[in-house]
């Protein structure tokens, strides 16, 4: 298989092509710019294409070039940056959707894999949120994952393009920007473990649903691999685990007992994180392609400290 991974260059995307070279597939990596080092030992086992999604020609022409028989279309602006720069999200998040996906259709890709979000969610879910529950995201990111679901599952009923959705908690692990709403789940572990002090910007007692990263890109590989016959949707939710910001607090401590960890709520951040399920009901996931996490808090925590170390010492 020749796999297209947009958004190459960011969080998930050179992980997710380790994963794909390790088991024999080819892999292109877009984006718009790969930064020195961002792709550490992939140099040289995967091919790179400058690209901007938000651009049709652009996209068109890596279609042409590479003929790619599956997309992974991870690139997005993130919550944080779509509030600063609506414009940009817009473009890169609704119109880079739809440019990947008929690009897709146009060179006959057989799947195309999007990532949704706990975001596409609204106040006022319950708690665990069922899949299929009413979506009124209340951010522009959150409209965009649900403008991707609505559209692919066009897509897939138009045209037969297989598309399918594994709509994540927020991803924490080492490689994480800043970019997101709950960016501070990762922050929160990564600063003390560097010797760092963090400010957290929401209440302690605040509570989403969160997925190491491995776990992320062992549900993307599934969700790709099932078959056809076995899947009775195109979009699923997937669960990890669910800690309150004092409880991943109290785990760091545990390990860092001098972390320097000071709660300092920001209101409109806090906002937008009190507008999201607190837990996601993965049971259509477990039950169709068989999604099983493998990390929890304590896990999450443990992995992260062996990537941090693994790295100082390469």
């Amino acid at each position: 298989m020749k796999a297209l991974i947009t958004g190459g260059a960011g969080f998930l995307g050179p992980a997710l092509a380790r994963a794909l070279v390790k088991r024999g597939d080819s892999v292109v990596l877009l984006d718009v710019a790969f930064p020195e080092g961002r792709l550490g030992d992939l140099t040289g086992k995967v091919e790179t294409h400058v690209a901007n999604v938000a651009i049709f020609s652009e996209v068109l022409e890596a279609f042409r070039r590479h003929r790619p028989d599956s997309i992974f279309h991870l690139a997005a602006l993130l919550s944080a940056g779509a509030i600063a720069s609506p414009t940009e999200a817009y473009h890169v998040n609704i119109d880079g959707f739809f440019h990947g996906i008929e690009g897709a259709r146009l060179f006959d890709a057989k799947r195309f894999i999007f990532p949704s979000s706990v975001a596409s969610f609204g106040p006022g879910a319950p708690d665990p949120t069922p899949n299929e529950h009413d979506q009124k995201p209340t951010t522009l990111y959150g409209v965009s994952k649900v403008f991707g679901e609505r559209l692919g599952e066009y897509y897939q009923g138009t045209y037969g393009l297989e598309f399918r959705t594994m709509r994540l908690p927020s991803v924490l692990g080492p490689g994480r920007g800043g970019g997101g709403m709950s960016a501070y789940s990762t922050f929160m572990i990564e600063r003390p473990i560097r010797g760092e002090p963090y400010d957290v910007y929401c209440r302690e007692e605040t509570r989403i649903p969160l997925l190491y990263v491995d776990d992320a890109i062992e549900g993307f590989l599934r969700i790709h691999d099932a078959p056809r016959a076995k899947l009775s949707r195109c979009t699923y939710s997937v669960q990890g685990f669910s800690p309150t910001a004092g409880e991943i607090a109290a785990e760091v401590r545990r390990r860092v007992p001098d972390a320097k960890i000071t709660f300092r709520p920001d209101a409109e951040r806090q906002k937008v994180l009190d507008s999201w399920p607190r837990r996601l009901d993965d049971a259509p996931a477990r039950e169709d392609w068989g999604w099983r996490p493998s990390f929890d808090l304590r896990g999450a925590v443990d992995g992260y400290m062996r990537a941090l170390r693994g790295a100082s010492t390469r």
